[in-house]
């Protein structure tokens, strides 16, 4: 399913009875507003705060399981409703913890919102994305490499990162080889490769025209000069334990060529293109001593 959203959507984001939401995100860089095509969702913590139906433009609040029996907030006072539902989500947190999907926000945070994030070398378009067709995907993003060249050629590339939280993340039912399984199958079908880069596209613009990216708000950006044809496929190993032979263990039984692996630079959560590398490298720099 397209996750770009309808312009009557997007005009009611910006003029509309949304426009307050849309603001009050803006201006909190621990939300993070996510297109979903019949909807729009913000995230906190990597929870679902709240969702917005496209048919109706409708609130929806969050979840019954994070009110611990207390009192949802009132949805339509949008500024009371967020803080008390943040609260809300971090007391459920202490005791079911969220550690993945929390980095994936802060992935989202430090390369569309922080100060580096004209410096970064990838802009994130979307997170949690699921599609009977594709599959899921922890986070999409879209290559801007940040030098002048690069941004004057306007040459995109969409690169799909799959993120692993701890050593114990990377083999088993959800781990490194059955998530590449599933992107070589999906990579295979070159209609569905198209269409997911030209929706992938769309949701750039929007974005952009949103001012989810702050960065690119005002610049020529949102006209896409090239968009090459092909996905990359990337592997984020968050607070990967290097004494576990567990990695060099499942990357052996990965057959396909394009299964690569990003480090980080420095310290920090920002993407940058030099940091992705082959498999056979990144085992032999994270091999156990």
């Amino acid at each position: 399913m397209p996750r770009h959203i309808s312009e009557k959507f997007i005009n009611e984001l910006l003029a509309g009875k949304l426009s307050n939401l849309l603001r009050y995100v803006r201006s909190d860089h621990t939300l993070d507003m996510e297109l979903r095509g019949v909807e729009v969702t913000v995230y906190y913590r990597g929870c679902k705060l709240l969702s917005i139906k496209n048919d109706s433009f409708e609130l929806k609040p969050l979840d019954k399981k994070y009110s611990r029996n207390r009192i949802i907030p009132d949805i339509s006072k949008i500024e009371e409703y967020i803080p008390k539902s943040k609260h809300l989500i971090d007391m459920w947190l202490v005791k079911n913890k969220k550690w993945e999907t929390e980095i994936q926000q802060q992935i989202v945070r430090e390369n569309n919102y922080s100060p580096s994030a004209n410096h970064t070398d990838f802009f994130i378009l979307d997170i949690e994305y699921k599609d009977k067709d594709i599959g899921e995907m922890d986070i999409v993003a879209i290559r801007l490499d940040s030098t002048s060249k690069a941004h004057k050629a306007r040459k995109f590339r969409i690169t799909m990162f799959e993120l692993k939280q701890g050593f114990n993340s990377i083999d088993g039912g959800s781990g490194l080889v059955e998530h590449y399984k599933n992107f070589e199958k999906f990579n295979a079908d070159s209609k569905k490769v198209q269409n997911f880069i030209s929706d992938m596209k769309l949701v750039f613009e929007q974005k952009i025209k949103l001012g989810l990216i702050p960065y690119l708000k005002g610049k020529p950006y949102s006209v896409i000069s090239s968009m090459d044809d092909e996905i990359d496929y990337v592997f984020i190993l968050a607070n990967y334990k290097s004494a576990s032979k567990k990695l060099k263990t499942a990357v052996n039984q990965i057959s396909g060529n394009k299964c690569k692996f990003i480090y980080s630079n420095c310290m920090g959560y920002g993407l940058f293109s030099k940091n992705i590398i082959d498999r056979e490298l990144f085992i032999n720099m994270f091999k156990p001593k």
